[in-house]
């Protein structure tokens, strides 16, 4: 993948989960949409959306901060990039239905989404910090070729 493509991707999934997980937690929280507590919707959303919000922030860095060569292949396998978000979708897609499907009987409603919500946040920083690395490393590696030439 590009650094571009890798770019448009990132910034796309992490603005577009922002927006509608922390949309859908503020407006279902206590309905049926969303069976946990205002508590357990609180604690979730100051999970998610500080981590959110920094992976928006280093997205937007590419942008204010183009590299010279956005077509630049970066040696990653497309997965490495693609599957971390598609993973995280995936995961809180099923916990949302387990718990509108319970309606909070069975489960504990508010556990089980917060944990679904920390577990998304690990992977996401995760896969995140060895992808900007590689980018920005090669980014440097690129520059200090030209330097020295």
């Amino acid at each position: 993948m590009t650094v571009e493509q890798i770019r448009n991707w990132l910034g796309v999934f992490f603005l577009g989960t922002t927006a509608l997980l922390g949309g859908y937690i503020i407006l279902f929280q206590e309905t049926s949409a969303l069976p946990i507590s205002s508590k357990d919707a609180t604690s979730a959303f100051q999970i998610i959306i500080p981590t959110f919000i920094a992976q928006i922030t280093t997205v937007y860095r590419w942008y204010a901060n183009p590299p010279q060569n956005g077509d630049a292949q970066i040696e990653l396998p497309k997965w490495v990039v693609l599957g971390p978000p598609m993973a995280v979708v995936f995961i809180l897609s099923a916990a949302i239905i387990v718990l509108i499907i319970d309606g909070g009987k069975e489960f504990p409603g508010g556990a089980l989404f917060k944990n679904a919500v920390t577990f998304c946040v690990s992977l996401l920083s995760a896969s995140s910090v060895l992808i900007v690395t590689r980018v920005f490393a090669d980014r440097r590696r690129s520059a200090n070729r030209r330097q020295s030439k």
